[in-house]
Formats: structure tokens, sequence, C-alpha cells
């Protein structure tokens, strides 16, 4: 009996002592075991921000722990990114970062002189599409359509100004698109750090015309403040069903848009790459999430796979064909 109740109270101290540890191993094993930081490589504000800011919420629900927006604004996207391609996968395997497309293919522009390629970052998923516009003043009366604004170009070169973002964003490749494939298209640019001072800057006058994206420019249209003459798509786009495509008027195939995708540390174990993957694809699914990025007009446009892969390759080659750099 004495022993019977020895080996009862060693079972169960060693019970007790499983119990005891077991919930502390299983939250040493749990990824994300903190909360995860998510960079922005723009100021606050801009499309990027607005967008990553809606989704934190959904993405944190989903991966049970906060989700927190880090901006490292500078450079055109490339001081985040910089610091993105150096993330070590075990010191760094809380961050999550938004890279923007074609934005990151500025490496291309010899003129950089980057080290990084598309191959410095792991690159998780697709997360939202969003075509570029040209718009001018609603009061201006020189140019109604894109067929009037060509023409006002080609009559009064280098006079026409362009708002633009930085060389080498999605804006300033549609601008080096024209540059290249309409022999009459010389314009001037002004570049501009964020939608707020370009758009300010076509409305006040101080340009002629302000190259975007929908999401962020539907607002001005709305309120009769900005026209659009063309979108760069390769075919009209549901938020602007009205607004033809640059192919349409011109025959030239002008497609620029900013996507974003999401990514984390180069070489994350493949266990810890599926988790963020799964959290993200039911983040983007969500159809809560959804609604709120419609109202800002943008697209959610989720890719993962062999997909994303033929989606990053083609936005690459594209880049390459127009070489943005030789307008400048």
């Amino acid at each position: 009996m004495q022993e019977s109740r020895r080996t009862f109270l060693k079972a169960a101290g060693a019970a007790t002592a499983a119990a005891l540890v077991a919930p502390h191993v299983a939250r040493a094993a749990t990824f994300p075991s903190g909360p995860v930081s998510l960079m922005v490589p723009f100021s606050p504000g801009g499309g990027a921000d607005r967008s990553m800011r809606l989704m934190a919420p959904f993405l944190s629900k989903e991966l049970g722990v906060p989700v927190t927006i880090e901006n490292i604004d500078g450079g055109g996207g490339w001081l985040g990114w910089s610091e993105m391609a150096k993330w070590d996968p075990e010191k760094d395997d809380h961050k999550l970062g938004c890279i923007n497309l074609p934005h990151l293919f500025s490496y291309m522009d010899p003129r950089m002189k980057r080290t990084e390629t598309l191959e410095s970052f792991n690159i998780l998923c697709w997360h939202s599409y969003d075509p570029c516009i040209w718009a001018v003043r609603e009061n201006d009366e020189r140019f109604l359509n894109l067929k009037q604004f060509l023409d006002y170009v080609e009559k009064n070169p280098d006079q026409i100004v362009i708002s633009s973002t930085g060389v080498g964003s999605d804006d300033h490749m549609g601008i080096a698109y024209a540059e290249k494939f309409l022999p009459n298209f010389k314009v001037r640019k002004v570049y501009s750090n964020g939608d707020n001072k370009k758009i300010q800057e076509v409305i006040g006058s101080v340009t002629d015309c302000v190259a975007g994206n929908v999401g962020y420019y539907v607002p001005f249209m709305l309120e009769a403040q900005l026209r659009p003459i063309c979108v760069l798509h390769d075919e009209r786009w549901s938020e602007l069903p009205s607004v033809p495509t640059f192919k349409e008027v011109t025959g030239k195939e002008n497609v620029s848009y900013a996507g974003r995708t999401v990514g984390a540390a180069k070489g994350l174990p493949e266990e810890k790459n599926k988790v963020y993957l799964d959290a993200l694809r039911r983040t983007i699914a969500n159809p809560e999430y959804i609604i709120q990025e419609l109202a800002s007009k943008n697209v959610l446009m989720f890719l993962e796979g062999d997909a994303l892969q033929a989606r990053l390759k083609s936005s690459a080659d594209r880049v390459a064909s127009i070489k943005f750099w030789e307008s400048e």
C-alpha cells in the first residue's frame, strides 16, 4: 500500500510538473510569439500607408498578436527596402514589409548603383492593384480629353508640366512609356513626394496634369476639381468605366499601376512563411476588409506561388523594356 502511494505521488508530481511546463513550451513554440511590425516604405497618408493601416487590425486578428505600422520614408521606398533586404531571418522574423511595384524595379536604373535585385526579397503574396490615371484641372478648357491633351503637347513641346511621384514610380513609368513610344510627346516633369502635394500643384495651376492612382483621386473627381483623361490599364477600369484607356486613344498599350505586395525576411523558415501567408490569405479574403478597401477605391488582388512569380516577372520585364532612366 505504501509503495502504491509513493508511485501515485510520484506520478502525480510528474503530471503536475508537465502541466506547469506544457503551457510554457506551447507558448515558446507559438509563432509569432509577440507583436509584428509591418514596414511601409513611405510617409504616412499615402496609398500604401492607408491600405496597410486598414489591413493591420485584420491581420492582427489572424495572427493573434498586435500588428503595428512602421513608416520608413526616403529614397522612393529604398530607405525601407534596403533595410528589409538585410533582415535577419532569426532576429527579424517578427517583421513584415510592404513592397510596391514597379517602384522596387528602380534598382534597374544604373544611376542608382544598387546591388539588390528581386531575388534579394522574400515576397509572400500580392496584396492589391491600383491602376494609374492622368488627370487635369476640371476647369482647364485647353484639353477636355486625352486626344486634345496629346495634340496640345505636340504643338507646344516641353511646355506642359506633369506632376509625378519620384523617378521609377508607377506614375513616372507611365510618363516614361509615352516619352519613349510617342514621338512627339515632350513634357516637363515635377517630382513631388505624396499625392496631396501633386494634387494641390495641378489644382493650383503650378502644373498642367497629374499622374496618380485611381484610389486616391476619385474623391477629387467627384468634387469636380480634377478631370481624368485616361487610365493606364489594358481595359477600362471598373471604378471609372467612362474613362478611356491610353491604348484606346493612341493605339499603344501603356499599362502602369501600383501593385502592393507583402514580404518577410529572406531565408525565413518555411513554417514561419506559411504562418504569415495563411494569415494574409485569410485577411485579404475577409469581406469586411474588402469593403473597407473598396471604399478607398483600392482593389485587393491576392496572388501567391506560381501566379505571384509570373506577375512579378511580367512587371520586371515591362520595366526593363521601358528603360525609364533613358528619358531623364
